[in-house]
């Protein structure tokens, strides 16, 4: 039995009931025991399913369950007896992802023996990531660019999220972000980072450093990895963020870290106090254990787990029942992303979900409204011609009101011949072409240049997006021809004439008395050519997004909780796999702060685990022990309202009497 400072948890507990600790007190610190069978658990059991038996809005753990796993969680499997090989270390990392090497170099680099399990193979292996967003990075500010009020981005940070985010978390980006995208840049050879990093945002393209529209602000910082002239042979203008991660682990391999390529953790170890030992994985060659000290689940999110979705994901499976799209196929419910097994790993080892609204990535049905990708954010108008909101609050991922609109309607965006002009007073979000550059500016003037008019529309480079892609846009002389091209007739036609003519009044004036969008971006469309994009709403399309962005209840130094508030010893989450990163929705206060943001948190994690890990269980046993006090004290306070009172207030005279007498 593991035992820090000469206590264990066993040990600890026994003491605790000794010492007269309420057996309900004492039932709720002992979160890593198996729950007693009971009927309320079997009831519990029976939660809400499709008709083909889809998990739908269940708990977020076995605990929260009554003790019973939760069908998008299923039993915990058992440790397999058959091990072929077994490695001691100091830090096992589940998961080779954005993460999990930063963690496993950081780790290794301060002499931690470090392990890795990546369940894909080495000659496929691949990162999720092309944008890589943070803070004030030596190498963005190399560039000229100036440096960003870091208090500034964390409380952005905070107000996206309302407020949800741990703040610690937020924080870490703010301050650490930078650091951390120079740190895995500093392995990297020059030449890679000369050929393949693309600056987003600076110096082409924006007249502020700090942009602030309609209460959003948003930041440069961005730098994407793209691989322009096909070096690596995998189509133009493709990521090549696999040259920097693999760096990460040539590097981390230098100094001791080992990977266990095409091996899957399928169980965490646990001692009899439900201590996390390390796990164990299957690989090529057969289950194999690791020990470790510590275990970082880096593990990725759960968007390629349909049914992990519709079970823990309400607005996506809200969005599907309210769009009349069937639900009882999980497999029309995945995403990019991974499969959830960090989460599961966690949530068998006594951890619980993250509280909701869960964020995603990139999820809608749909109803969003046609995007110029190539000159961004403008005005939107709908079926009638009318705009109906301010359209400049067209956030990443922010259009879940278009849901509620009907399917059918036509809805159109428009610009004119002065876009260069607007983009310069843009913000870095991704619709407000955030990701210009020099190159991409070159090319998308290009294919403006060349634009040709009439119905049958022409090609321009978008900047978001991999590859080449080109989107169709339509362009004419005038607006009339231009209603004309979008499918706008008759009354339709002449209320978005007329409404362009008073959106250009309100321009003159300098303010949209409408709906509020913001001075700045009020450009008159006045000057031909005029460009435009039109589509059709529909409901017949709910995705999950692009990856999952909720976890695992953490701390602030990312150690795993249980539901009792208590720290599961040993067990470390980060990435994805944890919770309190996001809340509601992803947000694009500058691009790529997903990827950013991962590696973030995997240098700070492996940087604190390797040198604070056996004070970690220390201070999470003594925590333990005040948390067990102070339940203790709860449990012998009064019962009822303040000061003991009864509940409801004092008793009536009458009520007494009466009582009395039916005791008679």
């Amino acid at each position: 039995m593991k035992k820090c400072n000469g206590v264990s948890r066993r040990s600890f507990l026994k003491g605790a009931a000794g010492a007269g600790l309420s057996a309900a007190a004492l039932g709720m610190l002992a979160g890593c025991s198996p729950a007693a069978t009971s009927t309320k658990a079997e009831e519990s059991a029976a939660v809400a399913s499709g008709a083909s038996g889809v998990a739908v809005g269940q708990p977020s753990s076995i605990a929260a369950n009554g003790g019973v796993a939760p069908s998008w969680l299923g039993e915990k499997p058992e440790v397999p007896s058959d091990i072929a090989k077994t490695i001691d270390c100091d830090l096992l990392v589940i998961g080779g992802g954005n993460s999990g090497i930063v963690a496993a170099r950081k780790a290794a680099e301060l002499g931690a023996k470090v392990v890795v399990m990546e369940k894909q193979p080495q000659d496929t292996w691949s990162p999720i990531g092309c944008d890589c967003g943070t803070i004030n990075s030596q190498a963005y500010l190399d560039t000229g660019a100036e440096a960003v009020d870091e208090m500034a981005v964390f409380n952005e940070w905070q107000i996206r999220s309302f407020v949800r985010t741990m703040p610690y978390n937020a924080k870490v980006f703010a301050t650490r972000s930078g650091e951390a995208a120079d740190y895995v840049r500093g392995v990297v050879p020059q030449e890679d980072l000369d050929e393949y990093s693309v600056y987003y945002s600076f110096p082409n393209g924006r007249n502020k450093t700090i942009v602030n529209h309609s209460g959003y602000t948003s930041f440069p910082g961005t730098i994407s990895y793209r691989d322009f002239n096909n070096k690596l042979g995998n189509g133009q203008n493709q990521p090549a963020w696999k040259v920097v991660m693999k760096a990460n682990i040539d590097a981390a391999e230098e100094h001791g870290a080992e990977w266990l390529w095409q091996t899957s953790a399928t169980v965490l170890l646990q001692n009899d106090d439900g201590d996390v030992t390390g796990a164990v994985g299957k690989g090529p060659d057969g289950n194999v254990q690791v020990n470790a000290t510590s275990t970082l689940l880096a593990c990725g999110d759960f968007s390629a787990n349909g049914e992990m979705v519709l079970a823990l994901q309400d607005e996506v499976r809200q969005l599907a029942e309210i769009s009349g799209i069937d639900t009882t196929d999980p497999s029309a419910f995945m995403g990019m992303g991974q499969d959830g097994m960090g989460q599961k790993l966690a949530c068998w080892a006594g951890g619980v979900m993250e509280p909701g609204p869960r964020a995603a990535m990139n999820f809608g049905n749909g109803m969003g409204a046609p995007g110029l990708t190539a000159v961004g954010n403008y005005p939107v108008f709908g079926p009638d011609g009318k705009r109906f909101y301010n359209d400049a609050q067209l956030q990443f991922g922010g259009q879940g009101f278009f849901a509620r609109r009907l399917p059918g309607e036509l809805l159109c965006t428009i610009c004119d011949g002065k876009w260069e002009e607007n983009i310069m007073n843009q913000g870095y979000e991704h619709n407000m072409s955030s990701t210009t550059c020099a190159r991409e500016w070159d090319l998308v003037k290009e294919d403006l240049k060349n634009y040709k008019t009439g119905p049958d529309g022409f090609e321009v480079y978008g900047f978001t997006g991999y590859g080449m892609n080109k989107s169709k846009m339509y362009a004419a002389e005038t607006l009339d021809e231009l209603a004309d091209i979008l499918g706008y007739e008759g009354e339709a036609k002449q209320g978005l004439l007329d409404e362009i003519a008073h959106y250009n009044e309100m321009c003159a004036a300098g303010k949209d008395t409408d709906w509020g969008r913001d001075s700045d971006l009020m450009n008159a469309l006045d000057t031909p050519p005029f460009f435009g994009m039109a589509g059709t709403t529909s409901k017949g399309r709910v995705s999950s997004g692009m990856v999952q962005m909720s976890g695992v209840l953490v701390n602030d130094k990312y150690q795993v909780r249980r539901t009792d508030d208590t720290i599961i010893h040993g067990l470390y989450a980060v990435g994805n796999t944890a919770g309190g990163r996001y809340a509601i929705q992803y947000h694009a206060m500058l691009a790529g702060n997903s990827v950013g943001f991962a590696i973030t948190q995997g240098m700070v994690a492996g940087e604190h685990i390797a040198q604070f890990a056996e004070q970690d269980v220390t201070d999470a046993i003594a925590y333990e022990e005040k948390l067990a006090k102070l339940k203790e004290e709860m449990a012998n306070q009064p019962q009822g309202g303040p000061g003991g009172a009864p509940k409801g207030g004092d008793a009536k005279e009458g009520d007494a009497k009466e009582g009395d007498a039916e005791k008679k």
